[in-house]
């Protein structure tokens, strides 16, 4: 195995860690390595699965503003590249599950304040680290958005 093919396995390990589906980590890790659009018949044979499993997950990806679909005028296949900033998008998705885990455990409190005042502090506690943190990735996120961001050269 190449090292490129085992950067790539690992991206699809990685994803598979998270939650997400291998094949997806895959096709994002070769896209990363490749740097250019390929067709999903490109990223088929080159990752050695089935078109319909690369179009599924490539689509999946491009909903998540990872990949970005194109198309060429005459030429009836889709292919996909990586969007101009994946990172800002994964941070700000994050953020916003982290957002939602929080407000689903917040909502939780007040019915339990009755039946387990003793665990309304830990519970709370829970809700605010999610909140911190998606606040954190947030900010992070823009803070790296404003950093790539063309400058100005102030005179």
């Amino acid at each position: 195995m190449t090292a490129i093919e085992r950067f790539i396995e690992q991206m699809g390990l990685l994803s598979q860690e998270g939650g997400g589906a291998r094949i997806a980590g895959r096709i994002f890790g070769l896209l990363l390595v490749e740097g250019r659009e390929m067709s999903l018949h490109e990223i088929s044979e080159r990752l050695q699965v089935s078109r319909a499993s690369v179009s599924t997950n490539a689509r999946e990806l491009a909903k998540r503003s990872i990949l970005r679909l194109t198309s060429h005028a005459g030429d009836r296949q889709d292919y996909y590249e990586l969007s101009e900033s994946p990172y800002f998008t994964m941070l700000e998705q994050m953020a916003e599950q982290f957002h939602r885990h929080a407000r689903v455990i917040a909502e939780c409190i007040v019915p339990m304040e009755g039946v387990a005042p003793e665990a309304l502090q830990r519970i709370g506690d829970l809700s605010n680290f999610y909140e911190k943190s998606a606040e954190i990735l947030q900010n992070w996120a823009v803070a790296l958005r404003e950093d790539k961001a063309p400058h100005k050269d102030v005179e």
